[in-house]
Parts: C-alpha cells; sequence; structure tokens
C-alpha cells in the first residue's frame, strides 16, 4: 500500500475541508442556534454527502458531467438556488417570528438533511473529488487504496466539522448568538447568497 498517496489525499482533502464555505457555515449556524446533539446530526449529513462525492470522484463521475453538461449546469443552479434560499430566509426572518430555514430544524433527520443537502447540491465538489483522485491515485492502483482514500475523507470531513459543531455549541456562542441574533443571521444569510450566486454564476 503507498502510504504517500494516502498522506497526499489526507493533506489536500485537509485543506478543502477547513477552508471555509456552506458546510462550514451550516455547521455554525446550527451548531449555536440549535443544541451540539442537533447539529452532529447536520454534520453527518455532510459526512454521507462527502461520502457520495467522494465515491463518485474516485468512479470519475465528472466524466458523466462533460457528456451531459447539462446535468452539471442544472444541479449547479439548483444547488445555487437552494444556498441563496437558506439565505433570503435567515435574512428577511422577522425579530419576533424565527421560523428561518435553519431555525425550524429542531429534528435529527431534518439537521440531518439540512447537511446532506447543503453538501449533495454543489457538484464543484464532485469536481474536486475527481481532480483528487486524478491527481493522487496512481493508474491501476488497487481497489484498496480508493476505498481507504474515502474512508480517510470521510473521517476528516467528520473530525473536523464535529470539532466545529463543538466550538461552536458552547454556552457562550450561544449567548453572543442571542444577543446578535438579527445581525448574525443577516451575515449568514448574506454569505449563503453569495455562495450561491457565486455556484449558479461560475463557469
Amino acid at each position: 500500500m503507498d502510504l504517500s498517496v494516502l498522506v497526499a489525499v489526507s493533506v489536500i482533502w485537509a485543506v478543502a475541508a477547513i477552508t471555509p464555505g456552506p458546510n462550514f457555515f451550516i455547521t455554525v449556524h446550527t451548531a449555536i442556534g440549535t443544541s451540539r446533539r442537533l447539529s452532529l446530526f447536520t454534520v453527518l449529513g455532510i459526512v454521507a454527502g462527502t461520502l457520495v462525492w467522494s465515491i463518485s470522484g474516485y468512479l470519475g463521475i465528472s466524466i458523466l458531467f462533460k457528456t451531459v453538461p447539462m446535468l452539471y449546469f442544472s444541479l449547479k443552479i439548483i444547488g445555487g438556488l437552494y444556498l441563496v434560499y437558506v439565505g433570503f430566509t435567515l435574512i428577511f426572518t422577522r425579530k419576533n417570528q424565527p421560523k428561518s430555514e435553519t431555525d425550524r430544524y429542531h429534528s435529527p433527520i431534518d439537521c440531518f438533511r439540512l447537511g446532506l443537502f447543503t453538501n449533495l447540491l454543489n457538484p464543484k465538489t464532485a469536481a474536486f473529488m475527481t481532480s483528487l483522485f486524478a491527481a493522487t491515485i496512481p493508474p491501476n492502483a488497487p481497489i484498496e487504496l480508493g476505498v481507504l482514500s474515502v474512508v480517510l475523507i470521510c473521517s476528516i470531513s467528520a473530525m473536523w466539522y464535529s470539532l466545529v459543531s463543538a466550538v461552536f455549541s458552547y454556552d457562550i456562542a450561544k449567548e453572543i448568538y442571542e444577543q446578535q441574533k438579527q445581525k448574525i443571521k443577516k451575515m449568514a444569510g448574506a454569505i449563503f447568497i453569495g455562495f450561491g450566486l457565486k455556484l449558479s454564476i461560475s463557469k
């Protein structure tokens, strides 16, 4: 087994995972807006999405996207609009009626679905995964190497987002959130709208 390949996969994905994006911000928002337990279900959804995209990347889903460009385009638009929708629900929630996209997720299955959809509706992840495997795994590599790489990628995501969930679910974070709830929601909403627009209009 080529350990250098596994190290390369781990380093590249770790850098990608810790770079703030939709997965990071949805984890932060559910952690400070609900509870650590519920936010971990959001993390579980993100990891499940990562599992799907990593397997797809290993199998070369980008080939399918290139063969059927409309598939990539459609998923990109849908994913972008979903993030924009989440952003607008955060920004335009009335102060005395906090029922935004994330506020109303108070069950494990809803939090799981939020994390899963946020991850799966971003086809750029699939393209990145394919590039990662193409750049690190040599031709004719044993399938065990691919399986271990997928396991490593999912493990890194689980550890990182669980850490984010734990940090932002402390009482001090919740107190700050309650004091600055409307400002934080508007800022988070603007971030999601920005990610959504960037995803939708990117080449």
